[in-house]
């Protein structure tokens, strides 16, 4: 029970003050302030704390014990009911929908409403979830619990507490900015003066800060399509003309619709989400089109701890007219709890923006930049960075192992293995957002696409896989329920055996069909594979454009199956398949009838193809 209990009553809504009682202490259960199996207040001291006679306030409680609201107990006064603060939430909600009037007064008032709640794309309880494929989040294996401790005991010794804690000004911890300007920027080929940079509370209030400066209803701006749909709603409730232009395999795409932009906001050293890289040649094009159009280039960039392959220096670093804005963040590393954010830009912008930044919120808090700071002091940022890009890059392989082992023929992925997630492109037809909604049933988390692009419709066959939040043993059983949900969703381009037809080879067809012969397939991320499939019963496989990964393994035929195991592909596991040539064309079927994979047959010199017996 919550002695402090109080409410105030109007003589004038309405309402008798029995019936008011009642509602606020209903009020109280749905929102828990009254907790279930708590004790109520006595009828005495509530009625002396809103000024009523201790007889209106026992008739309320009557009404609310016939209800079942409350029940009482000999000697003991009264208390909540164990289970019904789910009847006092639709009470509640049936009540406010009947008093719809000051509901309607302040949604009236509101000038800029989100039109999505993009909150909402990360469950609360996802590390709960079996298989919780998110970008974001963090698992116990990645969290840096010992650094975070050793910095906030340094950071709360006397010494340093007096210097964080007594300032008052809207500056920011000279320290932070020291490790930022020495450590982070020049890995990023990004040099800067202490007062070129800013610190955030993480990218998005940079994001917010910029537009409150330099966007308003006459602003002609370009975003990336795919892309950040917080920036793009953003933008909408600034009322800006937003362009939103398609990326392709080098990044964002430059041409005469960008003509007489004044600001473009991308994302070059991993494009957010698909994470393509955008390549030297086209961060040219952009900056000389950002020169020629007098334009301002917002650069976002997510990958401060340096996952994936060696990267190209930020835009920023080949910033020669002053003309980019450089946004990051150090949650890649230390997760959301530090909630710290920089910008770098030119010293009179960066006054400007501290000014807005003033009006807005102020620093961020002076705790979390001292704490900041002494992680890349005590060379806890390196250390965790290291382990966390190992970690990460681990697991990256592993999902794009699983995704050609059990997917290999229905999804397609970007080859460049970088950030924390893979952006997975399904067959046409297929609803990654109803993939996504029964893959949570069964303890799987994906995101769908098409929350990243501005036009209704798009993307939604895609859908984005994070490893952050999986640990490495669990990716391959996770993508095998993925892919197990996509067979029971009916995928549309899922081709399966009629078993009435029979129209597999037969053991005999399939060693004369494929012994000597030679088999061509891609891989989920495009690469082109070969296997030899050779008459004494061993097999030679390479893959790449320059067979840069090899193995070898065995074939046999039984019981009208192709069966063939590898020494390091496929997990070395022995697999077994009902064999379908049409032409030049070989397809595999699992034990399920469904198909598996498919591929190009070339067979040996002395043999001509065969058809598949219908």
């Amino acid at each position: 029970m919550r002695d402090g209990l109080t409410f105030v009553l109007d003589e004038e809504n309405g309402l008798s003050l029995q019936q008011q009682i009642r509602e606020h202490l209903i009020r109280a259960i749905a929102s828990g302030t009254l907790e279930p199996g708590s004790r109520a207040p006595s009828s005495r001291a509530l009625a002396k704390r809103v000024g009523v006679a201790r007889n209106t306030v026992i008739l309320a409680y009557q009404q609310l014990v016939a209800d079942g609201y409350l029940v009482g107990k000999e000697r003991s006064g009264l208390f909540v009911c164990e289970d019904l603060a789910e009847v006092a939430s639709r009470h509640l909600r049936k009540t406010e929908a009947c008093e719809p009037r000051s509901a309607a007064t302040w949604r009236a008032q509101m000038k800029r409403r989100s039109r999505v709640d993009w909150s909402r794309r990360i469950p609360p309880d996802w590390a709960l979830y079996p298989y919780p494929f998110l970008e974001g989040c963090l698992d116990a294996e990645l969290s840096s619990v010992g650094e975070w401790r050793d910095a906030s005991r340094a950071a709360l010794g006397a010494r340093e507490f007096e210097k964080w804690s007594m300032n008052f000004s809207e500056s920011d911890d000279e320290k932070l900015i020291e490790e930022i300007r020495t450590k982070i920027l020049p890995r990023r080929g990004v040099q800067a003066a202490a007062d070129e940079i800013l610190i955030t509370e993480g990218w998005k209030q940079a994001l917010d800060l910029v537009t409150q400066l330099f966007v308003d209803a006459s602003s002609r701006v370009v975003i990336e399509d795919p892309g950040l749909p917080e920036l793009r709603e953003l933008l909408r409730l600034q009322g800006a003309d937003v362009l939103a232009q398609p990326i392709d395999g080098e990044g964002l795409r430059v041409d005469a619709a960008l003509n007489g932009r004044s600001v473009m906001f991308v994302t070059p050293t991993r494009q957010a989400p698909t994470g393509t890289h955008m390549s030297r040649v086209r961060r040219k094009t952009v900056l000389r089109k950002a020169e020629s159009e007098d334009a301002l280039v917002v650069e976002i960039d997510f990958v401060t701890s340096g996952f994936g392959e060696k990267r190209l220096p930020a835009l920023k670093a080949a910033d020669v007219d002053e003309r980019v804005i450089y946004i990051s963040d150090l949650c890649e590393v230390f997760g959301p709890g530090l909630r710290l954010g920089f910008l770098v830009a030119p010293a009179a912008v960066v006054r400007e923006l501290r000014k807005v930044r003033s009006l807005l919120a102020g620093p961020a808090p002076r705790a979390a930049q001292r704490i900041g700071a002494l992680l890349m002091a005590l060379g806890h940022y390196d250390a965790a960075s290291n382990r966390v890009r190992r970690a990460i890059g681990e697991r990256l392989t592993a999902l794009r192992d699983a995704l050609n082992y059990h997917l290999p023929h229905l999804v397609l992925i970007d080859p460049q293995l970088s950030g924390a997630s893979i952006w997975v492109t399904g067959p046409p037809g297929l609803d990654a957002r109803s993939l996504a909604r029964e893959a949570a049933k069964r303890g799987l988390l994906i995101e769908p696409a098409t929350r990243f692009y501005a036009r209704e419709g798009e993307g939604v066959s895609a859908f984005r896989m994070g490893v952050s939040g999986v640990p490495v043993e669990r990716i391959r059983p996770g993508v095998a329920v993925l892919a197990q949900v996509m067979r029971d969703l009916g995928d549309p381009a899922l081709d399966r055996l009629d078993a009435a037809r029979s129209s597999w080879l037969s053991g005999a067809h399939i060693e004369r069909v494929l012994s000597g012969a030679t088999l061509l397939c891609r891989t989920v991320y495009g690469d082109p594979y070969s296997v030899e499939v050779r008459p004494d019963g061993t097999l030679i496989g390479k893959a790449g454009y320059a067979h840069e990964d090899c193995d070898e393994g065995e074939w046999w035929v039984e019981d009208d199956r192709w069966c063939r195991r590898w020494k390091v592909w496929s997990y070395g596991e022995t697999a077994r398949y009902f064999t379908v040539v049409e032409g030049d064309q070989i397809k595999w079927y699992k034990d399920d009838l469904a198909l598996f994979n498919r591929g190009v047959l070339v067979p040996a010199p002395s043999r001509a193809p065969e058809v598949a017996l219908t």
